[in-house]
């Protein structure tokens, strides 16, 4: 295939052409709710029972019916009679008699009729005549949970596409509800290409090139919540390249090829997939900076991404093309993603051959001692895996941008697995990204 500079497509016009050539769509499975943390919600959760399931006492005291204290006054007491207890809890089918009164405990069902409870420390126990004198005004209905009012049967209590966190699965084991109707784990094929590639470490003395590419996709394959399926590398053969595809299809959901994208005459990767069927390749060559040898292909209606060999380039083509396809098949926000304000600590510039691409700018933030976020552009080369690990987030540079200025607030982008080592996103306060495609 033939692919030269003019044939760059914009990110926007890229990812268009790659959904209207794809099927693809969030499916629903059910599992047991001891494995569900992080997984998203197909239904909406609904409670099946009341929680408290009977009236109960949420304090040490005594269990009365209001009417029998209701002329209390500052000037008066009232005194009842202690009704003996039962083996065991109390029913809540036992009656309580006007004039009586039941020790309770917290927690413990109330008897029918029972309607208020008063704490030990209200009353004054007189154990000759086995009664208590009430010592304090009390309101009706004090210090009792009553059936229903934390939760009542029928209550929506999570909402569909809400990310199962481990208290929503503690509430749910608490309600008896054993399995959840979650989305799929999308699963994604890795494709490493490239006769150079090795996973063995000694190979690289030797010339080879550590295979690192393909942990990193599949790492954050994985945090994303998709199911990363490794092909393992593949020499540079347009029919090996072509079974592995194949072996591909029906196997995953979305294929990743990492390498083997090129701006030569021929590329190996392409011309495998072309060969295989329609529409193949759709684009080829992207206006995104680093990243521009990527291509976007479909077979059987499924995606294929080329990623390229340069480990930024890689990353940040995962980050445009394969991230909002996975997320969208766990039923999530295709580009809803977290973000902070930081102020830059120093300007940058974009390089002067890509000014019209769309722009990835890594930065490393830090916060001052008043609580306000700086960050530090990351520069470097395409194939330097130090500019992501002295990064913590990165900013999108739209085509029409050509440079930050120095002290210009920008907004951070903060991704699962690339963007924090030394505390949780959730530390800051993030406003998730509320446009469907941001460039």
């Amino acid at each position: 295939m033939h692919w030269t500079t003019s044939n760059y497509t914009s990110v926007r016009t890229a990812y268009s052409k790659l959904t209207n050539a794809i099927t693809i769509r969030p499916t629903a499975e059910t599992i047991d709710v001891k494995k569900a943390v992080g997984r998203v919600l197909c239904t909406g959760m609904l409670s099946p029972i009341d929680i408290p399931s009977s009236n109960r006492s949420h304090m040490d005291g005594f269990v009365i019916k209001f009417g029998n204290i209701s002329m209390l006054s500052p000037r008066t007491t009232i005194k009842l009679k202690l009704v003996p207890r039962r083996k065991g809890s109390i029913s809540e089918n036992q009656s309580l008699l006007a004039g009586k009164a039941i020790r309770v405990s917290t927690g413990e069902v109330l008897p029918r009729l029972g309607d208020t409870v008063i704490p030990l420390e209200y009353t004054q126990f007189d154990s000759k005549n086995n009664t208590i004198t009430i010592l304090k005004d009390i309101a009706k209905g004090s210090f009792i949970s009553f059936k229903g009012s934390e939760v009542a049967r029928k209550d929506l209590l999570l909402n569909a596409r809400h990310v199962l966190r481990i208290q929503d699965l503690a509430l749910a084991s608490t309600l008896g509800i054993r399995k959840l109707k979650v989305f799929k784990k999308p699963k994604i094929a890795i494709i490493p290409t490239g006769s150079e590639l090795t996973n063995d470490i000694n190979d690289t003395m030797r010339g080879k090139i550590l295979n690192t590419n393909s942990t990193v996709i599949s790492n954050l394959i994985e945090i994303l919540g998709g199911v990363p399926l490794d092909l393992g590398i593949t020499p540079d053969n347009i029919y090996t390249i072509k079974n592995k595809i194949r072996s591909a299809l029906p196997r995953s959901d979305i294929i990743l090829t990492t390498g083997g994208s090129s701006v030569g005459i021929r590329d190996l990767v392409a011309e495998s997939i072309n060969d295989i069927g329609k529409p193949g390749i759709l684009v080829h060559g992207i206006k995104l900076d680093r990243g521009r040898v990527t291509g976007l292909a479909a077979l059987c209606r499924k995606p294929i991404i080329i990623l390229p060999g340069p480990i930024q380039g890689a990353v940040n083509s995962f980050i445009v093309f394969a991230q909002p396809l996975i997320r969208f098949m766990l039923g999530l926000q295709p580009y809803a993603r977290p973000s902070i304000s930081a102020k830059l600590t120093k300007g940058w510039n974009a390089r002067k051959k890509f000014q019209n691409f769309t722009k990835i700018v890594y930065v490393k933030i830090s916060r001052s001692a008043s609580g306000e976020f700086f960050a530090s552009p990351i520069i470097g080369e395409t194939t330097d895996i130090t500019v992501l690990t002295g990064s913590n987030g990165f900013i999108f540079v739209p085509e029409r941008s050509t440079m930050l200025k120095k002290g210009q607030e920008v907004k951070i982008n903060i991704t699962p697995g690339l963007s924090f080592s030394w505390c949780s996103p959730m530390e800051f306060s993030c406003q998730p990204e509320k446009r469907f495609f941001p460039f």
